[in-house]
């Protein structure tokens, strides 16, 4: 890829850590292909401020960032009460006003004594000793800090409950009218639920692509229906983690990351990636291998939370996350095995291999996003330059592994795309491209060969 940057791409969370323009662009410059906002989180007018910053170092830096909006989803998370630690063994109320405020109806119909509850996306767990109405009594496992409005699971259990919620349609409106790029949808339990969300964007005329996070037992026993209506696929290993035995996790990631490349839709895996750099520059000798072993299975994207939005050291992650994905891309050296290919796919196929056999670069004509994809499904060694239409498609292959957008509007003739291209220093002389496009929408089934 040009001027070494690795081919596995990286998202990052905005929050009170990286609200200023100097960290944004400090990481974009260090590799940060995409930005999450959390709208869990936060209000909107804060929302909008890292919006106008992005956008400010997305300009100055002449990098295409797209911006996406996390929805809550149906969650069940505690009320508001002063921080404190939790001691292992000791039992705790917790009721709509106890000692562990928390007001939910579901919660307290689905819990049962003998269940265990995980708190804050898995950093607390706690066994349920007693049960009377809408007041449970619990003794932590494990000792820890615990907060406000930190999410509540029961283990193996989950909330009948449905999305998107009426927070979530008040801010799907919001990032809607702030111009975000993207959605992603959590808590999804089937495909209905991302034709539901298509539906509202058509109402509100957006555009904005959906990436499904994959962290519940439905997803799971859902996926081949929700890989195909979504746009992206997120293996959220934090919630996953609250529903299946933790040991599961790399089972399920994997899993997830091959039934996308299956069906030809990008894979971001996600949460605690260097958990322990929110306090610390250096991440662990484990975190290191988790995340060189998602790049090693084929995920596009590695995707941080807390690391970035409240740690102490975003643009040290942005660099850690950068260097490891490199030395995994590095060891990945074997074509994917990829299944249920159709006559496009496998035309595509032979144009990857075309590209390596050759040592050319590629370069895929696209009005809709899928010829780029296509190809990168193979994990070519050669590049691919995506040439695109219009914004709204670049920004939506952006975080495909290996694919490099770039917006030429209104050019057809080969030879100009080219001149183009060469005088972004994307191409050389001498360079053997292999051009590909689509004659009809939503196929890939023309190529040419050109020497710059």
């Amino acid at each position: 890829m040009e001027n070494g940057k690795i081919r596995t791409k990286l998202l990052a969370t905005l929050g009170p850590a990286t609200s200023s323009y100097e960290v944004i662009r400090s990481m974009i410059q260090e590799g940060a292909d995409a930005f999450r906002i959390n709208f869990s989180h936060g209000s909107h007018e804060e929302a909008g401020q890292l919006i106008g910053l992005t956008r400010k170092a997305e300009a100055d830096t002449g990098n295409s960032v797209p911006i996406i909006a996390d929805l809550q989803g149906p969650t069940v998370r505690l009320g508001e009460f002063k921080q404190f630690d939790v001691v292992k063994g000791k039992r705790y109320e917790v009721s709509e006003g106890g000692e562990i405020p928390l007001d939910s109806d579901v919660f307290y119909r689905l819990v049962e004594v003998g269940d265990t509850v995980i708190i804050d996306g898995g950093r607390l767990w706690a066994r349920v000793e007693g049960k009377s109405g809408n007041t449970v009594f619990i003794s932590f496992i494990v000792e820890g800090e615990l907060g406000s409005k930190k999410t509540v699971a029961i283990q193996g259990k989950e909330y009948p409950l449905n999305s998107p919620t009426e927070k979530d349609l008040d801010d799907l409106k919001f990032a809607a009218g702030a111009g975000m790029d993207g959605v992603a949808m959590s808590f999804v339990k089937t495909s209905e639920d991302i034709e539901k969300l298509r539906s509202v964007m058509a109402d509100l005329g957006s555009g904005m692509f959906i990436v499904a996070k994959i962290e519940t037992i439905s997803a799971v026993n859902n996926i081949t229906g929700i890989i195909g209506a979504t746009d992206y696929v997120l293996v959220a290993r934090g919630d996953l983690g609250s529903h299946f035995p933790m040991v599961k996790i790399p089972e399920l990631e994997r899993n997830i990351i091959r039934q996308s490349m299956n069906y030809g839709k990008p894979a971001i895996v996600a949460t605690q990636l260097l958990d322990s750099m929110i306090n610390n520059p250096i991440p662990t000798r484990a975190e290191i291998t988790d995340v060189f072993m998602a790049v090693s299975m084929g995920a596009d994207a590695l995707m941080v939370s807390g690391e970035t939005a409240v740690g102490r050291y975003p643009i040290e992650v942005i660099k850690w996350l950068r260097d490891i994905a490199k030395e995994g891309e590095l060891y990945s050296r074997a074509r994917p095995k990829v299944e249920g290919l159709d006559v496009y796919d496998k035309f595509a196929e032979g144009v990857a291999n075309l590209g390596e056999l050759i040592g050319g670069r590629l370069v895929a004509m696209t009005s809709t996003g899928k010829t780029p994809q296509r190809l990168a499904r193979f994990r070519p060694k050669c590049d691919i330059i995506a040439v695109c239409q219009d914004q709204r498609i670049a920004k939506k292959i952006q975080l495909t592994w290996g694919v490099k957008p770039v917006i030429i509007q209104q050019e057809k003739n080969e030879q100009a795309i080219i001149d183009k291209l060469k005088s972004m220093s994307l191409i050389a002389t001498g360079d053997k491209i292999v051009m590909t496009r689509s004659l009809r929408q939503g196929v890939t089934d023309a190529i040419r060969i050109i020497e710059v």
